[in-house]
Formats: C-alpha cells, sequence, structure tokens
C-alpha cells in the first residue's frame, strides 16, 4: 500500500477526530487515518498540492479548486519538509514519519505553524501536541 500526502498533513492527522468535514470526506479521512494507525510500515510518497486525504474534498470535487492551494499552505508544506526533513518525491515509512513529527513538533511549534489554518483557529486541532 503507498499513500500520497503532503507535508503538513503529518501534523492535521495527529489531531484529526472526524469533525467539520463534508461526510464524503471525513470518510476518506477516516479510511486512510485508519489505514495508517493499522499499518504505520505504509509507504508514503510526498507530494506538493492534492493528496490522497484530499480527493474527497468538496471545494475540490465541486469547483476543482482546493482553497488549500494557495501560498500560505504551499509554505507550510516547505516548513514542514524542513523540519522533517522530507523530500517531494521520495517515498517514506510512515512509522519514520511519526517519529520524526514527534521528536520534532511542540504545543509551541505547532501554534507557530499552524495558528493561521482555520481548522486550528476553530480548535479542532489545537490539542495534538499537548502530549
Amino acid at each position: 500500500m503507498k499513500i500520497s500526502l503532503r507535508p503538513h498533513h503529518f501534523l492535521c492527522l495527529q489531531g484529526y477526530k472526524g469533525l467539520n468535514y463534508s461526510k464524503l470526506q471525513a470518510n476518506s479521512w477516516s479510511r486512510i487515518s485508519k489505514e495508517l494507525t493499522q499499518n504505520p510500515d505504509a509507504d508514503i510518497l510526498i507530494i506538493g498540492g492534492s493528496d490522497d486525504l484530499c480527493k474527497k474534498c468538496p471545494a475540490i470535487v465541486q469547483s476543482r479548486k482546493s482553497r488549500c492551494i494557495n501560498e500560505t499552505v504551499e509554505k507550510l508544506d516547505k516548513n514542514v519538509s524542513d523540519i522533517l526533513g522530507l523530500v517531494k518525491g521520495q517515498i517514506y515509512k510512515y512509522s519514520d514519519i511519526l517519529d520524526k513529527v514527534k521528536k520534532n513538533f511542540t504545543k509551541e511549534k505547532h501554534e507557530k505553524l499552524c495558528s493561521g489554518c482555520a481548522w486550528w483557529q476553530k480548535g479542532l486541532c489545537r490539542d495534538s501536541f499537548e502530549k
């Protein structure tokens, strides 16, 4: 199994609770989140732009344009890539990336990087790195 993910989604997955998504999109996130939990050695292809989590996004499905494809999100992807040492186009084991996330992210770093995101502002993932 190989899953394509953009770098900042590794942070989003840590706080994913299935809230505030369309039913179709939540199913995509729930399915992939479950797959990664059950198979931590899954191969992850690092990509830019829309990834496997985005496939059911209503913004993309309905208008063919994602609100997540903009300079701010691309900068977030770059910052997360730099922190975790990820290279676009490379394949990594999810467990290896998860180890890097746990070693490199704190509540404060999460807030600094993500406080401009609508999901963070709604409080849906603020507790991701409190543990």
